[in-house]
């Protein structure tokens, strides 16, 4: 009963999308077709609201977004970002090459919603060419930033798949590799078709260095091994009051909207987790005597698909996988099982940086989930490869 009603609660969400074209209320109408179909009991509703509201976890996330816009806005109304972009592109004279390489960059540092760090500074960068639309720069900026969590090290997912099945990191990573190479190589031949040409000037690395040193800020902490919400927010404050305007800076950077988009989002996933939705589900699937190797790749699929974090994609599948025993070893297993998560949480509708950058760039998910389909098609390919490898070696 949990997965029909998964089933049709998607099914709602999809058509709520097409009709109304806000997801804030598509995920609302999502929410009453699980609850009315399972039966959920009112007081559930209530938990979820005020679970979410005393979620320290939510909070970081709303710090971190407000601190990615008011960086953004400082940068904007200082005239930074202006040079910044300049820099670029005295350095990538192509801007399709520049805006895949911003978001990649950006991608080797996981935090909540970073396709938003980075928003910013592609949408300067596709209007210095005619020929990028809106919806073009949120599609290389969504696909580069994620193509990283294929196989990057650094991303809580994997350490979690690799705690789980005890197989250490390093060869995890070397596994999973190709699928990420895979990803960023088909992104570059299938979205931005051209070459790269790289000019050198030390006026321009420059002004890359004084223009951006909020950015280098934020990822010098970041490796530094500081929280990712402390990082941005600290560089953001400081950013801010070395620059005028900050009373337009600071309205410029509250957008009701984007934070009713994530009041959403997490009141959909606690109910979801307080409903027990996805442990239901896993025992479902399992009593319905699916084929394992379909149990491999549905499992993480939906769990990510459902809760948008990959971390929760592994971390509610693989116990379930691993348990009732594949019979293709261990490491292939875990392999496919991630690749499938992460899959999942690139498509799914309540994943932060999908309803972050939509919205910031104006454009429809269902649109941008039809231009990414050919590049995860691949990446799903290379993954099942590497499958078959791994389970002969």
């Amino acid at each position: 009963m949990n997965t029909l009603a998964v089933v049709i609660a998607i099914v709602v969400l999809i058509v709520s999308l097409r009709l109304f074209k806000d997801i804030s209320l598509s995920l609302l109408f999502s929410v009453l077709a699980i609850g009315l179909i399972l039966l959920i009991h009112p007081g559930d509703y209530l938990k979820a609201f005020t679970t979410e509201i005393l979620d320290w976890n939510f909070w970081k996330v709303i710090i971190t977004v407000f601190s990615i816009y008011l960086l953004g806005e400082t940068m904007d109304k200082s005239g930074n970002s202006t040079r910044f972009v300049r820099a670029v592109e005295k350095l990538f004279p192509e801007p399709r090459v520049s805006i895949s390489l911003m978001p990649a960059i950006i991608g080797l540092l996981p935090m909540p919603g970073g396709a938003m760090f980075s928003a910013p500074m592609v949408r300067d960068l596709a209007r210095s060419d005619p020929s990028i639309t809106d919806e073009d720069a949120m599609v290389f900026n969504y696909w580069f930033r994620h193509a990283m969590e294929f196989f990057w090290p650094l991303y809580p997912a994997l350490v979690i798949a690799a705690g789980i099945s005890a197989i250490s990191i390093n060869k995890l990573v070397l596994w999973l590799f190709p699928i990420g190479l895979v990803a960023l190589v088909s992104g570059y031949l299938l979205m931005i078709r051209r070459p790269i040409r790289i000019r050198y000037s030390n006026y321009a690395i420059k002004e890359l260095l004084i223009s951006a040193w909020p950015i280098i800020a934020v990822i010098v902490l970041v490796i530094l091994n500081q929280p990712g919400w402390l990082a941005v927010m600290g560089t953001a404050l400081i950013y801010l009051l070395l620059n005028r305007n900050k009373k337009k800076v600071i309205v410029a950077a509250l957008k009701y909207k984007t934070f009713i988009l994530l009041l959403t989002v997490f009141f959909y996933k606690n109910l979801v987790d307080i409903a027990g939705i996805p442990q239901a589900m896993g025992s479902e699937l399992i009593a319905w005597s699916i084929p394992p190797i379909t149990l491999v790749i549905l499992l993480p699929f939906l769990m990510g698909f459902m809760t948008g974090v990959t971390q929760a994609g592994v971390g509610l599948s693989l116990p379930l996988i691993l348990s009732m025993g594949s019979g293709y070893g261990t490491l292939s297993t875990v392999m496919l099982a991630y690749t499938f998560a992460v899959v999942g949480v690139l498509v799914s509708p309540i994943h932060l940086c999908t309803v972050l950058t939509v919205e910031y760039f104006k454009t429809e998910y269902t649109r941008v989930m039809k231009r990414i389909s050919m590049v995860t098609l691949l990446s799903i390919a290379a993954s099942v490869v590497v499958f078959l490898l791994s389970k002969s070696t």
